[in-house]
């Protein structure tokens, strides 16, 4: 009996031995074809590229048409709107009649304030101290105001702004008349597609290239030798350097931008100028570093075209845009604007050849670009109401928005505004602010906890017009307006509605009127105040220029007009 049982277990052991070989092999035999798979699909996508690179080049032979530069889009000025306190008195004590128009009242003068002269470049930057100077062209940072200058800020400009007094308890909210035209901004895309995966063959020699890219260290691997030259001008000679672009040894190049795109999330506007970089770094400022610019947005998905000017002796890229940049020179081909980046150029050469499913380039910035951390200094921003909080900025992505088109989309100029507000904070600030403001917010009512967000927007930052620090209007991201010292209506309505989003989940609306942004939140339980209704919902206004004032009151001066709803 006691054989039996050893040979029935020897058997069992023996086929449990067989199915495992078994197994490995059948996992072995899997792989195998998987990377076989792989391998073939590999080969598909590699002759897809290179039968649209061909197509590509045999199109650049063809003629290339003249076209002549459109004026730039150049934003119209708007009039300025003082902002305005707000008192609650004893009735006794308040005027007879409130103003209805604040367009009399003295608008306000900073202290020894030197306007900037008509010709400021317009990437200057307004400085840091206390009595702003006269900025010079080659000043190149600003740092945010120190906290003495932070302690107070309404005490500064107070005696400069209109005063509206208003007996205690007798405020009647009322509708907010709007235009019927509801500016309703595109959710962001996906960044584009590229023609087909690549894949590099990593043995082949190569040299690798690295940029300081807003502090971020980025490298990407070119051909060693590379030999890439543009001889001439002329269609046969650029056709045949797009050839020589399609070679596989360019593989790595395309393979590296792309891979840096997604590490770094870059939006597409920073994708753009990251190409300029590390092309120029590794061809120098050359037709040839241009040329290589246009080729690696083709290859990642996006809608570019070459052109040259036969009077300059120098190729330019133009690239399609979702959105209408401002002072910026363009080219209508086919129907469509196409931006001339760092192009001077009064008219162009320029080859309408194109690729499937390539996408316009976009404004809109996602996500949280990865860029290195190098803070600014902390500063300390107090509320009226004792709201207080200490942050620091990623001075690289500072430097970013110093470079970032201001634009609009679908012909509507308001639409502006939506681009910088719907951008997200970057996430070191969050991680600072946002504790600080949800400790005093914790516990409060939503009615609440918007209040003492929408004063401390009101009283912690100094109101100052663009004009008088830089020259020209300029709109703020949030992270700006915590960055610098001087702030307007417009980045005070954004950075109102990125903080009551994202601390306390309820719905904004931006509110444009002529010269003015202010906002309205869609509160989820019943509050009273000057209003509006969109999709069925009622947002309650929400000035954060009209200081001291709480939710519901509209600014003297906007009630009598109406409000364009911007969502966001």
């Amino acid at each position: 009996m006691k054989r039996v049982i050893f040979f029935a277990v020897v058997t069992m052991l023996a086929a449990n031995a067989a199915a495992q070989m078994s197994y490995e092999e059948y996992k072995k035999q899997q792989q195998a074809e998987y990377r076989q798979f792989k391998s073939d699909r590999q080969a598909e996508f590699d002759a897809y590229r290179k039968k649209v690179n061909e197509d590509y080049a045999d199109f650049m032979k063809k003629r290339w048409e003249n076209y002549t530069a459109q004026p730039a889009d150049e934003p119209v000025e708007e009039k300025k709107v003082a902002p305005v306190i707000f008192e609650e008195v004893p009735e006794a004590e308040a005027p007879k009649e409130t103003p209805k128009d604040d367009s009399k009242a003295e608008q306000p003068k900073p202290a020894d304030n030197k306007p900037i002269a008509d010709n400021k470049p317009a990437d200057t930057k307004p400085v840091a101290d206390t009595k702003p100077a006269e900025v010079k062209p080659d000043e190149k940072k600003a740092q945010p105001a120190d906290d003495k200058q932070e302690e107070k800020p309404e005490e500064r400009k107070q005696e400069q702004m209109a005063v509206i007094k208003a007996p205690v308890g007798t405020f009647t909210p009322k509708p907010i008349p709007v235009q019927k035209d509801i500016v309703i901004v595109p959710k962001p895309e996906p960044a584009p597609e590229p023609i087909a995966p690549v894949v590099p063959d990593e043995q082949k020699p190569h040299k690798t290239v690295s940029i300081s890219f807003y502090g971020t260290m980025v490298s990407v691997g070119f051909p060693d030798p590379d030999g890439f030259k543009v001889p001439e001008l002329k269609e046969a000679a650029l056709a045949e350097a797009w050839k020589q672009l399609s070679n596989d040894k360019y593989d790595i190049t395309v393979n590296n931008v792309l891979a840096a795109r997604d590490a770094h999330k870059l939006c597409d506007w920073a994708y753009l100028n990251f190409l300029k970089d590390v092309t120029e770094k590794h061809y120098g400022k050359t037709n040839e570093a241009v040329y290589m610019q246009a080729y690696l947005m083709t290859q990642s998905g996006y809608k570019v075209r070459l052109a040259f000017s036969s009077k300059q002796n120098k190729l330019y890229l133009l690239f399609a845009c979702k959105y209408d940049i401002y002072n910026m020179s363009y080219y209508r081909v086919d129907g469509q604007k196409y931006y001339a980046f760092n192009c001077d150029a009064k008219d162009l050469n320029i080859c309408p050849a194109s690729v499937d499913k390539e996408k316009s380039l976009s404004l809109q910035i996602a996500d949280d670009q990865k860029f290195d951390k190098e803070l600014s200094k902390q500063r300390t921003l107090t509320s009226k109401k004792g709201v207080s909080a200490t942050i620091s900025v990623n001075k690289n992505n500072i430097d970013f928005f110093n470079n970032y088109p201001s634009a609009f989309i679908g012909g509507d100029p308001t639409t502006r505004w939506a681009a910088y507000a719907n951008t997200p904070l970057e996430k070191n600030v969050r991680d600072a602010l946002y504790p600080q403001l949800k400790a005093k917010i914790d516990g409060l009512s939503e009615k609440d906890a918007v209040g003492l967000l929408l004063n401390w927007v009101q009283t912690a930052f100094v109101y100052e017009y663009d004009d008088k620090v830089w020259g020209h209007d300029r709109v703020f991201f949030a992270a700006e307006t915590l960055f610098y010292p001087y702030c307007d209506c417009e980045d005070r309505a954004i950075l109102f509605s990125r903080l009551v989003r994202d601390l306390i989940g309820s719905d904004v609306v931006l509110l444009y009127y002529p010269g003015h942004l202010a906002a309205a939140v869609g509160f989820k339980e019943n509050v009273n105040g000057d209003y509006l209704f969109y999709n069925k919902k009622k947002y309650v206004v929400c000035d954060p220029t009209y200081i001291n004032a709480g939710i519901g009151r509209t600014m003297p001066g906007m009630d009598n007009q109406k409000a364009k709803v911007i969502v966001l």
